[in-house]
């Protein structure tokens, strides 16, 4: 299947961690989602660079979108929404 930016849904989320008493920090993670399949695959930050790790989880989409079974199955997934 191939994918089509204009399907995808991709945000950037800052979540609050905590790391003991009185001390926290920030962890970024892409979550990228797939529109008409409903398929969500959420990265965390794996380099300095946003752009690399946008790009990875848009790879990791598209193996997943290999996997989705033929036109049939992907019109059962698109009725479970």
């Amino acid at each position: 299947m191939k994918l089509d930016l204009a399907d995808v849904d991709i945000r950037v989320i800052d979540q609050r961690i905590g790391m003991g008493v009185g001390v926290g920090g920030f962890d970024t993670v892409i979550r990228v989602l797939h529109v008409p399949t409903g398929i969500i695959i959420e990265m965390p930050r794996l380099t300095r660079s946003q752009w690399h790790d946008r790009q990875t989880a848009l790879d990791a989409l598209e193996m997943a979108l290999a996997d989705v079974p033929d036109h049939a199955g992907r019109a059962a997934l698109r009725e479970r929404e």
